[in-house]
């Protein structure tokens, strides 16, 4: 009995050791991908004065990202249900111990204490065959962990975009800030020399009382603006989930850039706009797509389609689980026992197998008619998403061409209406032209120069949003993170703040 015992426990000590390696083997299979990448840089530790480009913005996003985290939990927890609904197959050991006194009142036939040592067993059952009942239950949640790690990659995709939505803005906010605080300079230049013209006798005090109170409605529109810089600064922190921010500064990119130049005649009055303009590297050109070239792009990468898919095979695993419900199980076991009385000392030993099923025939066909509703249901969500996203990748590429091709329009406007202020200034000042011609005339040029900013804003945001359509990644770091996300998705602690700087072979 002890040999029979000790082979018993063997083969269970085994089976687990067995699956532990198993899964060691796999993990370690999962992290060879990454064996040949060599990270060179960290999540950047923000200090006072630093400069950010967007790659550092989005590896501290990464870094910090609770909602990263959430699904990065919600996989963990759909791989623990892929292992669960496999122990299914797995030896079931039990153990017991009972202790059983039984008291006769006919003391002639029977002892007045029948039974008074615990009685012990311990067994060890396994489930062989269930005609494919458990593995559809397994093939469900292994589809369930696909659907959970596109939602992992998804939500790494979503920081990145929403990372670089709130960069842009921020460039936004801070070049508005700037050309309203130039526009204040400008007016007060202007308060003083028709000053000076007024003393002379050139000019009346109307036209400096008119100036005056422009320059007032100017100071207002700088407080706003101000405001504006203030506020963006602090999505953007809260985008990447950086409490207590020192004062840092941004670059500006390939396709944001505030050009002092712009301001024609008038950049003296800028001050320290006119120091060095701090740029990204980033890589940048602009994409070139048919409306079918998109689509199949957006149709092949959507991370949210792969989930659908996956879901929509999980439910029709689900259905085949259902119908499986009442199928038999064969099961096979064998246990020991030990009992002893005050007439005899047993130690008994079973090996068998045995046949089992059940069904309720009303649940059974309302959970099949359920299972079919949910796999038709998973399949319509399919339809509906890749229509919508038929529709969006069409209309933002529209947005993208039309944003970019308006560009160049605003900045030949702006152009125009520098020329138009220094001539309209100089007539003037020459007392030929009147100040209502030059308040037109200054309110055109840095209206022009608010439009020529907003429209660079509004072809970085065009990009972006075809970007999380397409899902395609057109600026060299959102390939990197993609890459990253293949290669690191267990290591979210401390793989994602190295994400950016995979050094991926292209």
């Amino acid at each position: 009995m002890k040999k029979l015992l000790v082979i018993f426990f063997t083969i269970f000590i085994t089976t687990l050791k067995a699956v532990a390696i198993q899964e060691h083997i796999e993990t370690d299979k999962k992290h060879d991908c990454c064996a040949h990448h060599h990270h060179t840089q960290e999540a950047k530790v923000v200090k006072e004065g630093d400069y950010l480009s967007i790659k550092d913005c989005i590896a501290i996003g990464l870094n910090n990202s609770p909602i990263i985290q959430e699904y990065a939990y919600k996989l963990e927890i759909a791989k623990a249900n892929v292992n669960k609904a496999k122990s299914v197959y797995f030896p079931e050991l039990s153990a017991g111990a009972a202790l059983n006194q039984t008291y006769n009142s006919d003391h002639e036939v029977y002892l007045r204490n029948y039974r008074e040592v615990p009685n012990v067993g311990v067994s060890l059952t396994m489930m062989i065959f269930d005609f494919g009942k458990n593995l559809a239950n397994i093939r469900m949640e292994k589809f369930l962990e696909i659907a959970a790690d596109y939602e992992f990659q998804d939500s790494v995709c979503n920081t990145v975009f929403d990372i670089k939505l709130h960069y842009y803005k921020l460039l936004k906010a801070k070049a508005e800030f700037e050309t309203a605080q130039i526009q204040l300079k400008y007016q007060e230049e202007t308060i003083k020399k028709i000053s000076d013209l007024v003393k002379t006798g050139k000019k009346d005090k109307a036209d400096l009382a008119f100036a005056n109170t422009e320059l007032y409605k100017i100071q207002s529109k700088v407080l706003y603006k101000e405001v504006e810089y203030k506020n963006a600064i602090e999505e953007l922190n809260n985008s990447m989930y950086l409490k207590n921010a020192p004062n840092y500064n941004i670059y500006e990119t390939q396709t944001f850039e505030f050009k002092h130049e712009m301001l024609g005649n008038y950049k003296y009055l800028a001050g320290k706009n006119n120091d060095k303009i701090y740029k990204d590297d980033t890589i940048f050109n602009h994409p070139k797509y048919t409306y079918e070239q998109a689509i199949q792009i957006a149709y092949e990468k959507s991370p949210d389609i792969k989930a659908l898919v996956a879901v929509r095979d999980a439910m029709d695993q689900a259905l085949l689980y259902v119908k499986r419900n009442y199928y038999p199980e064969v099961n096979i076991g064998t246990g020991y026992e030990f009992l002893n009385s005050n007439e005899v000392t047993n130690n008994a030993f079973s090996i068998g197998a045995n046949v089992s099923a059940s069904i309720n025939a009303m649940r059974q066909k309302f959970d099949v008619k359920g299972a079919v509703s949910e796999l038709k249901l998973a399949d319509t969500q399919i339809q509906t998403f890749k229509s919508d996203l038929y529709f969006a990748v069409k209309q933002r590429l529209n947005t993208v061409d039309t944003t970019y091709k308006n560009i160049p329009i605003k900045n030949k406007q702006l152009k125009y209406a520098s020329e138009n202020l220094k001539l309209t200034a100089d007539g003037y000042y020459s007392d030929k032209l009147k100040q209502i011609d030059l308040e037109i005339a200054r309110e055109l040029y840095f209206k022009s120069l608010d439009d020529y900013l907003n429209s660079e804003y509004k072809y970085n945001v065009a990009l972006i949003e075809l970007e999380k359509a397409m899902h395609e990644h057109m600026i060299d770091f959102h390939d990197d993170a993609e890459h990253a996300i293949e290669c690191h998705s267990k290591d979210v602690g401390r793989a994602l703040s190295k994400m950016i700087y995979c050094n991926k072979k292209h």
